[in-house]
């Protein structure tokens, strides 16, 4: 009876409106990455004179297909996470043979190049988009604490401010009579009552238009355990797009800078693998459309500077080789390409199982943490009973 009710459970689960909302955020945020990272090695065939057989939107077992313009086959495929784009003689080793000049192949090195560099740079394309019109509704988030309301945005448990009743959403108005309008003037309050080494103070508050005012008894650190409810300051379209763009460079600078310097130190960088992705983005869908889509952006940021890694079997490792190319004005042996890039493939499944590694272990050390917290409840209710 147990394990029919767990079975019930779970189809209940995996079918409610909160699990099909976010398997759809998961479906259509990694699906919009690729497409558009596909899109890009599309549109520079296109301008590059070079003949696409086939554009695939997703992978698996063939749905739809229909012709399209220059005898292009268009694709529908049953699983939604990916897609790909097969240009003519996509094989440019020095033995291949070259059949007409639309070819993947018959053309220069550095055209090659911007094709295969076309799919990362529409994933920043995609980014820069989404950033400016996130930053254009929202605005910037402001910094100085004199201009930030003082709004609760959450209320850590076991700190003095959870106990005494606060919540999210709460505004504090009062502290010990002292009138706050501010985030600023709250920790000039609070910083006040520290240094008089006061073990209680009075809070008032305003939830939902009705005030009400509490004694919050401190705690040894004298920390309330209440977080700012972020607040934004709207700014124009060409500031925006200033934004928009900082915002492309300072992400990919954050993740080059934390791998060199975990590579330097000798430490394993952390990343997050399918399991961590999809939890991420299944999480964030429910989190606001801005954060988001603001998330998309970062997970198209990710992918693009991925790609460009000089890993053969990559869009980067490709281009590396165009590069040699170019200044040995010779191409690769068959034997060459293929060794590398069974190399590159051999890299790439290694950081993914690696990466899922991490993402597994991540999620058993929130179970014991989890299961750490409730043991110490209960044996404090046990403690207060007694």
């Amino acid at each position: 009876m147990e394990f029919l009710n767990l079975i019930w459970t779970k189809i209940l689960w995996l079918f409610s409106w909160h699990t099909l909302v976010s398997i759809f955020g998961i479906v259509f945020a990694l699906g919009l990455v690729v497409i558009v990272h596909e899109w890009g090695h599309f549109i520079a065939c296109r301008l590059l004179g070079i003949r696409v057989e086939e554009f695939s939107i997703g992978f698996g077992k063939l749905l739809k297909q229909w012709k399209g313009k220059k005898d292009t086959l268009f694709s529908l495929r049953a699983i939604p996470l990916g897609g790909y784009v097969k240009p003519a003689g996509e094989a440019y080793f020095r033995e291949v043979e070259i059949k007409s000049d639309d070819e993947f192949a018959a053309k220069p090195w550095w055209a090659r190049s911007i094709m295969v560099f076309a799919g990362a740079g529409m994933n920043y394309v995609l980014a820069f988009v989404i950033f400016f019109f996130v930053i254009l509704a929202m605005g910037m988030p402001v910094t100085n604490p004199a201009k930030i309301p003082s709004v609760i945005n959450e209320v850590k448990n076991g700190y003095p401010a959870a106990t005494a009743g606060l919540m999210a959403g709460d505004k504090i108005t009062f502290v010990n009579g002292t009138a706050i309008d501010s985030w600023k003037d709250l920790l000039l309050t609070l910083d006040k009552a520290n240094k008089e080494n006061l073990q209680e103070i009075s809070v008032s508050y305003e939830r939902a238009g009705i005030k009400n005012t509490v004694n919050v008894q401190l705690s040894g650190n004298k920390k309330l355990g209440i977080m700012v409810e972020p607040s934004y300051e709207k700014i124009g379209v060409f500031k925006s797009i200033e934004m928009a763009a900082y915002q492309c460079y300072y992400w990919t600078a954050l993740s080059l800078v934390t791998i060199a310097e975990k590579i330097y130190h000798h430490e394993a960088p952390d990343m997050a693998g399918p399991i961590g992705i999809f939890e991420l983005v299944g999480k964030g869908v429910h989190n606001g459309v801005e954060d988001y889509f603001f998330l998309i952006a970062l997970i198209s940021v990710a992918i693009g500077m991925f790609n460009l890694f000089p890993i053969p079997i990559l869009d980067g490792g490709h281009i590396l080789f165009f590069l040699i190319e170019a200044v040995t004005k010779k191409r690769p042996t068959e034997k060459t390409l293929n060794n590398a890039c069974g190399v590159g493939a051999i890299i790439l499944i290694g950081l993914v199982l690696f990466a899922t590694y991490q993402d597994i272990g991540r999620l058993k050390n929130r179970g014991v943490a989890k299961v750490s917290i409730d043991n110490t409840q209960t044996h404090k209710t046990e403690v207060q009973n007694d």
